[in-house]
């Protein structure tokens, strides 16, 4: 039975690494022919998510809690995951309770087989899919910042433009990564470029990017998002660089 590896990078989520814990083990990929091993990437926080993750793994054998000190962003938390990793596929599940676990079902749906296809979570497809009729907002949560919202619209053109595939949603934190693919590559980003750099790779490389409608549930700076708007301007510059250089 192949492996699903469930990487989870983590900064500061004491608040929320236990609850998702809980949920990601009950999600039963087992019924789509998917074991899984749970990855929690402890990246230098400095409150008590290393321990909260610990107590969670001593009673469930599928969650191992690798640590990183100091602090060296979400990108060298991915690295390591992926390092560390042991499954046919790779999964990129931020700490916080953002995303809905149980869409691990719809990505490993879509996945076909003998073909060389990444899956990736579009949030803009999932609210696409709730609102009937015509608005300029397409894809946008209730709850979303406009700001947010706008630099995802333009990272899908200019991706487009790049690389000729459309991704509605480049900056989901959900991409399931054919395995052998991510560990073979050198990745060089260290923080939310990453995502970037894999993506472009995967591309360049010949992998398609499937994509699945999912949910959504945004969360704001005041309740722990990390993410700042100096990081679309790297996003872009990310995209063009990896489009040319290796």
């Amino acid at each position: 039975m192949p492996m699903l590896s469930i990487v989870i990078p983590a900064y500061n989520e004491e608040a929320f690494i236990a609850t998702l814990l809980e949920q990601v083990v009950k999600v039963p990929t087992e019924k789509l022919g998917f074991t899984k091993e749970i990855l929690v990437v402890n990246d230098g926080s400095k409150d008590g998510t290393e321990a909260a993750a610990k107590r969670f793994a001593e009673s469930h054998p599928s969650v191992r809690v690798l640590t990183q000190v100091p602090n060296q962003g979400k990108g060298k938390a991915v690295r390591r995951g992926i390092a560390e990793s042991t499954g046919d596929y790779v999964l990129i599940q931020d700490a916080d309770l953002e995303y809905d676990p149980q869409d691990y079902l719809v990505l490993l749906g879509a996945l076909e087989k003998g073909g060389k296809v990444s899956v990736y979570g579009s949030r803009t497809m999932g609210q696409a899919r709730l609102k009937k009729g015509f608005t300029l907002f397409w894809g946008r949560h209730a709850e979303q910042e406009f700001g947010p919202w706008l630099a995802g619209q333009l990272l899908t053109l200019w991706t487009l433009l790049l690389y000729g595939t459309r991704i509605t949603d480049t900056l989901t934190a959900y991409k399931l990564y054919p395995a052998q693919a991510v560990r073979a590559m050198e990745i060089q980003t260290s923080g939310f470029e990453t995502d970037h750099e894999i993506t472009a790779k995967l591309l360049r490389g010949g992998v398609r990017v499937v994509e699945v409608p999912i949910a959504y549930h945004p969360r704001g700076v005041e309740e722990g998002k990390k993410i700042r708007p100096i990081d679309g301007v790297i996003a872009v510059w990310t995209l063009l660089k990896y489009r040319f250089s290796s």
